[in-house]
């Protein structure tokens, strides 16, 4: 009976100590309101716009062809910001929060695979009445901008990819593990600190995950729904052959790459190139020393180079 005893009041006081934590998570980490967020991070020309019932938040920049930027996984169009003070000067520069990412927050359809975020683009091109554009995509960016350009070859001026998905044999480890149907809740336990790593993981130089990014990045994953709208997200991966998609593009294409990157290899550019088989020119750029998130680690090179191809297809020159 005593040994029982011992036995049982250690489990109860796990059980409370699990409790406790959950609560006090629960609590700390709570969801924040989008409009607590706006008025943090929104800063000038923040637009929204609802595009089949999703809150799409946008901001608009700049004269000239138009560049459409759409960021990486986990991040927000606020990845963007060192690009567009350089190429506003040349460009109009459109740029959004992905939904489950930023101030846009869930799609009330649950869908989030890329053929979904590609029609959210279509939608913003017909609200700002463009017809044409040059889309740039990075990492899960690149995926949905690739799905665009083949759905809307008469909307692309040029495509440009920078560690683009989509090719077998990833190293992403994540990208290839079915997640629990429980698992949602566990994202609304996962603590800051936690995320240092994870921003610190995919690029060479690791002090660019500034204590202010970390806490920007944190802030976002908060706003209220994104948390499981990121769960569904990812549960809802998209594995399928792209082959067949790659085929279909038909715009001068430039590929960007880290060669350092760790979650998607170099390798993997030439097998773009390879299936980009109707796309009538297509260049590459691979970055030493650079790794998966190059908005972030090479943002000024980065741009002047986007601007030197886009602007080669457009027949306007960069000053």
């Amino acid at each position: 009976m005593r040994a029982r005893q011992i036995i049982t009041f250690p489990l109860k006081l796990l059980a409370i100590v699990v409790v406790v934590y959950v609560l006090w998570v629960l609590i700390v980490y709570r969801d924040i309101p989008v409009d607590e967020l706006e008025r943090r991070y929104g800063g000038d020309n923040l637009q929204t716009v609802d595009i089949d019932g999703v809150k799409l938040r946008y901001k608009v920049e700049g004269q000239g062809p138009v560049l459409v930027l759409i960021h990486s996984h986990f991040y927000t169009m606020r990845q963007w910001q060192p690009w567009v003070d350089v190429l506003k000067h040349d460009f109009t520069v459109v740029r959004f929060d992905l939904t489950s990412h930023g101030l846009t927050g869930p799609d009330p359809s649950h869908d989030y695979s890329r053929q979904r975020s590609s029609d959210l683009v279509a939608g913003l091109l017909d609200h700002l009445t463009i017809q044409q554009a040059s889309i740039v995509g990075s990492s899960t960016g690149a995926g949905i901008a690739y799905t665009f350009a083949a759905a809307h070859p008469e909307r692309i001026q040029s495509l440009v990819l920078m560690n683009a998905p989509g090719m077998p044999k990833t190293s992403n480890k994540y990208m290839d593990r079915t997640l629990p149907s429980w698992g949602g809740f566990i994202f609304y336990l996962l603590p800051e600190g936690l995320f240092e790593a994870f921003l610190k993981a995919p690029i060479i130089d690791d002090s660019l995950v500034t204590p202010e990014l970390l806490t920007e990045f944190f802030d976002m994953y908060r706003r209220d729904g994104n948390r499981m709208a990121e769960y569904e997200r990812m549960s809802s991966y998209d594995k399928n052959d792209i082959t067949p998609l790659l085929a279909q593009i038909t715009a001068p294409t430039l590929v960007m790459w880290g060669e350092e990157n760790p979650q998607l290899p170099v390798e993997h550019v030439a097998l773009f190139m390879k299936k980009l088989t109707a796309s009538p020119s297509v260049q590459k750029i691979i970055y030493p020393n650079i790794g998966h998130v190059i908005p972030l680690e090479i943002p000024v090179q980065g741009a002047l180079d986007l601007a030197t191809f886009v602007q080669a297809q457009t027949g306007n020159s960069h000053p």
